[in-house]
């Protein structure tokens, strides 16, 4: 169960994940003890993680998006294999058109290609649609989730 100074824990860390525990402590009026003990219990939890995340763009990295359609096989089967791939950061399965969704980082155009190869050769995928990114304007990896639509740290 997940209460309000948990919220007010995950909203400060949405902010800045490396914010130290002592200086929560301080903001919300409790130990730093309690902080360290409800971040480990969000952990723990799944509700919480912190990682660092860069935009892949300025690095000169290509990122790419892509749109499956599932042949054979179910989605969850092919989606399950593509998220052990290294370059795939983000595997979802979507209703519509499409079965998979697929979000995914290159160092450059070679292994740009072999992602896709190894992509399309994968038992279960009929089709592949590529989406390029050229530039990104807003995106969670980088400027935080304290304000995206559904990643509000709120109650019910």
């Amino acid at each position: 169960m997940i209460d309000d100074l948990d919220r007010s824990i995950m909203r400060a860390l949405t902010r800045d994940g490396r914010t130290p525990y002592t200086t929560l402590a301080r903001e919300l009026a409790v130990s730093e003890a309690t902080v360290r003990q409800r971040v480990a219990r969000l952990q723990e939890s799944g509700a919480l993680r912190i990682v660092a995340l860069c935009n892949p763009l300025t690095l000169g990295h290509q990122s790419v998006r892509l749109m499956i359609r599932v042949r054979d096989l179910t989605p969850r089967a092919v989606a399950r294999r593509l998220a052990d791939m290294p370059m795939v950061n983000h595997v979802a399965l979507c209703a519509g058109s499409q079965d998979i969704f697929l979000e995914g980082t290159c160092r450059d155009q070679p292994q740009l290609v072999q992602l896709l190869d190894e992509i399309r050769m994968l038992p279960g995928v009929s089709r592949v649609q590529v989406l390029l990114l050229l530039e990104l304007f807003k995106d969670y990896s980088w400027d935080g989730l304290d304000n995206a639509v559904g990643q509000a740290v709120t109650g019910r």
